[in-house]
């Protein structure tokens, strides 16, 4: 379960989330205040009642979303030692975030170069911080005998790519819901690091979903 939002006035709600669309729809250079203003249903001039600026906003939207992520990980991930059952609960709290955020990942992925240098380091050095978890858990793996790899940041970085680009082309009212995409990408993440055997030997556990087959 994702981690609560902290409280914020319905008004600020409203402003990130038409944020989201405008900078999507325009791009972050040529989105206007008063655009999101307009989608806001507010003059321009009240937006700086809950918002510093347009770079800052960029800025809490990023941040906001990786701190997030990494709080529910981490809880998911509590005291768990097993690299197979980590992993797991890492490609399905990737998955959930980036099959229902689509809107999210591109804005991340395409407007990180427009924020400021100090605000681009806070950002890149929670992405460092992210895919370090997954690092964590392949190394784990490949110590205890259970992953093979040649790299695991090589690995990190090509198990990412593969989780990622799902929202690129998944469609809700497409033919697979998202659970079995789910399963179907996490036989994959386990296929990569060589570890077929521990994924099956996981599904087997009383009230662990089994690997869809394809």
């Amino acid at each position: 379960m994702r981690k609560e939002e902290p409280a914020r006035h319905p008004t600020e709600v409203a402003i990130r989330e038409a944020a989201i669309r405008v900078f999507a729809k325009h791009g972050f250079k040529a989105a206007s205040l008063r655009m999101l203003a307009k989608e806001v249903g507010i003059q321009a001039p009240s937006l700086y009642n809950y918002i510093k600026s347009k770079e800052r906003l960029l800025f809490d939207l990023l941040r906001d979303v990786l701190v997030a992520l990494l709080a529910e990980i981490d809880a998911a991930n509590r005291g768990l030692t097993d690299p197979v059952a980590r992993l797991r609960n890492f490609v399905q709290i990737h998955l959930d975030f980036h099959l229902d955020s689509r809107l999210e990942v591109f804005v991340g992925n395409m407007e990180l170069r427009n924020l400021t240098k100090p605000h681009y380091k806070v950002v890149t050095g929670l992405r460092d911080g992210y895919s370090g978890r997954l690092t964590a858990i392949v190394e784990d793996g490949v110590r205890t005998g259970v992953f093979e790899a040649v790299d695991a940041r090589v690995l990190t970085f090509a198990v990412l790519a593969m989780l990622t680009g799902v929202c690129n082309w998944y469609r809700p009212d497409g033919r697979m819901s998202k659970q079995d995409l789910v399963r179907i990408h996490t036989d994959l993440a386990f296929k990569m690091l060589g570890a077929r055997a521990g994924l099956e030997a996981t599904a087997e556990a009383p009230g662990a979903a089994r690997p869809l087959m394809v």
